[in-house]
């Protein structure tokens, strides 16, 4: 079966750029593998971004992609690739 890619996009409203993170693991090889991480990730990143005095009390938003190696080329526009 095919390994999933997991993305994280947290957005501080008032921030002008985003922080993403980018996981891909041979472990994660359905859906619910990878979703399963999803909370714990999530959670980690908004608590280093509680520390940062300048960002308290300001909301954070998520987007959360879960995709396979095709869906992952197709969302970038990539038409084919070697390997």
């Amino acid at each position: 079966m095919d390994a999933f890619t997991m993305i994280i996009l947290a957005c501080v409203a008032g921030e002008p750029k985003c922080t993403s993170t980018r996981i891909a693991e041979t472990q994660f090889t359905s859906i619910d593998a990878c979703e399963a991480r999803i909370d714990a990730i999530a959670t980690e990143m908004t608590r280093k971004l509680s520390q940062r005095p300048e960002l308290k009390g300001r909301a954070v938003t998520y987007d959360v992609s879960c995709m396979d190696r095709t869906q992952l080329l197709q969302s970038f526009g990539i038409a084919d690739l070697d390997i």
